[in-house]
């Protein structure tokens, strides 16, 4: 599923590409998403002017100058293709955006776990699907310290914690992976074990280990594609993540696997001590 680092990397593709044009045309191809996508989506959007791209979480926004967004959420295998020329439509394409310079945006989901849908101004911080979140890991006021009061008096393991939304949005699996290695700290270790050093430590390298993500374009594991079609990089510079057996880069012990929460962690016993 795409993580942060995949879906900045998306919205920083095509936000130069559509920021200040116009739908000309909104079309909805299969509407059965996850959210069936509204079926009033075109006349919200057509020919309205788009003021900004952002990002929220895993979620893509597009603020348009009747104050109506459009929200997109890319699920398991969602993807988002820029065209210059008029495409052709295929199986799993749901939605095709017309722009007023001759340019297309496509909206395709193999497995309909993505959605679309739109919510105005004044609705997007207390819409159902933005109202749980936590603070976003990239933000100044992500720090140490705020992340040790998230972990006070919590049992709960810190990979898990990391990677619960309400309390900070977007550190997916592999993410955590590649920061509680970078910072030393067991992936079972409780939160409340954490102390201020670690937790600085860790919020630093969060950010370090998400910064570097974007920049590599995100993690291509299986379906994620960058908007042009190509694979993100990330994946080149794992250190722990998918290494199970393989020997530590730092120390070379052979890197462990367990499951947490139905999902693969991966770490190094030697480096990554509780």
């Amino acid at each position: 599923m795409p993580e942060l680092p995949e879906v900045e990397t998306v919205k920083n593709y095509i936000a130069p590409l559509i920021t200040g044009k116009k739908f000309s045309e909104v079309k909805i191809i299969k509407p059965n998403l996850r959210i069936t996508i509204p079926n009033d989506l075109p006349k919200i959007a057509t020919e309205q002017t788009i003021q900004k791209v952002t990002r929220r979480a895993k979620y893509i926004v597009i603020n348009l100058e009747n104050q109506q967004n459009i929200i997109l959420h890319l699920g398991m295998t969602g993807k988002i293709f820029a065209k210059q020329q008029k495409p052709q439509i295929t199986k799993h394409d749901h939605l095709l955006f017309s722009l007023n310079d001759q340019s297309y945006l496509i909206f395709n989901d193999v497995r309909k776990f993505g959605l679309v849908t739109y919510a105005a101004d004044t609705e997007l911080k207390t819409h159902k699907l933005f109202n749980h979140l936590g603070i976003e890991p990239l933000v100044s006021k992500f720090t140490g310290a705020y992340l040790l009061a998230l972990c006070k008096g919590r049992d709960l393991a810190i990979k898990k914690l990391i990677m619960e939304q309400k309390n900070v949005v977007g550190v997916g699996n592999i993410y955590a992976s590649e920061a509680l290695f970078l910072s030393g700290v067991h992936p079972e270790l409780a939160a409340k074990e954490l102390n201020l050093a670690q937790a600085k430590l860790l919020v630093k390298n969060i950010k370090k280990v998400l910064k570097a993500a974007i920049k590599a374009g995100g993690s291509t594991i299986k379906d994620y594609q960058l908007v042009n079609g190509e694979s993100g990089y990330f994946q080149h510079s794992f250190k722990v993540y998918g290494r199970e057996n393989k020997p530590c880069k730092a120390c070379e012990t052979p890197i462990k696997r367990i499951v947490q929460a139905g999902r693969s962690t991966f770490y190094c016993e030697s480096c990554q001590k509780k």
